[in-house]
């Protein structure tokens, strides 16, 4: 965790530090080795969110780009039991940033409760994960809309894509590079995909403004025919 409670304060890991949980009060200790990021962590193994995995430097990364009383904020379900959201906004949207593998039940889990939520998902933890993708974008024409490059895939055509692609939800896959890939509507098997500048991802949700997203709009002679809306 990036923040512990200290005098009622939250603060950050330093050497020799002490704090307390912001979600169950227990004890802390400042982590502050040489190769992992600085981070606070209860004794033992104990952690009061089981959905809790060990924050990188990719995490902490996307963290910085939002406010931080908007960082890890601790919620309670209706059995009493904890969880901790990445990001929650004001406006009770949240974000999660996933970097290790996670079995679909759980994603499904954690989608229900936060209801409003954007995935962003390390698209560099497999290296084979960024070859698919690529490939898979070669052999696909994208649709010049609003100067963006809107990719029709489907959902069985990439490993991330049959983890990820039946939520419903906003996915962003991040290869690095200064763009996500996102993953908005759905329609059948189809799914679209274009990238946006992480700058702006973060800047839209920092001032309350909605995502771009591609759907569906009324059918024509032609077709479908497709918009964006924000």
């Amino acid at each position: 965790m990036r923040f512990a409670l200290l005098n009622g304060q939250r603060v950050e890991a330093t050497p020799g530090a002490l704090g307390y949980c912001p979600g169950c009060n227990a004890a802390m200790l400042a982590r502050c080795g040489t190769k992992k990021v600085w981070h606070w962590a209860h004794k033992g193994r104990h952690h009061c969110d089981h959905w809790w995995e060990n924050e990188t430097e990719w995490h902490r990364d996307w963290k910085n780009r939002f406010f931080t009383d908007w960082q890890e904020v601790p919620a309670r379900d209706e059995t009493g039991e904890l969880h901790i959201a990445d990001i929650k906004t004001p406006y009770d949207l949240v974000i999660e940033f996933q970097h290790s593998a996670i079995k679909s039940d759980e994603v499904r889990k954690r989608t229900d409760f936060y209801g409003q939520v954007i995935w962003i998902i390390d698209g560099t933890r497999r290296p084979t994960d960024l070859t698919q993708y690529e490939r898979m974008l070669s052999e696909n024409y994208p649709e010049r809309f609003d100067g963006v490059d809107i990719y029709t895939v489907y959902c069985e055509e990439t490993r991330l894509l049959k983890e990820w692609g039946s939520l419903g939800k906003i996915v962003g896959f991040d290869f690095g590079g200064e763009n996500l890939c996102l993953l908005t509507a759905a329609q059948g098997r189809s799914r679209y995909l274009f990238d946006f500048p992480k700058v702006e991802f973060a800047r839209l949700i920092c001032e309350g403004r909605p995502l771009p997203v591609v759907q569906f709009a009324e059918p024509t002679q032609r077709g479908y025919r497709r918009r964006r809306g924000f």
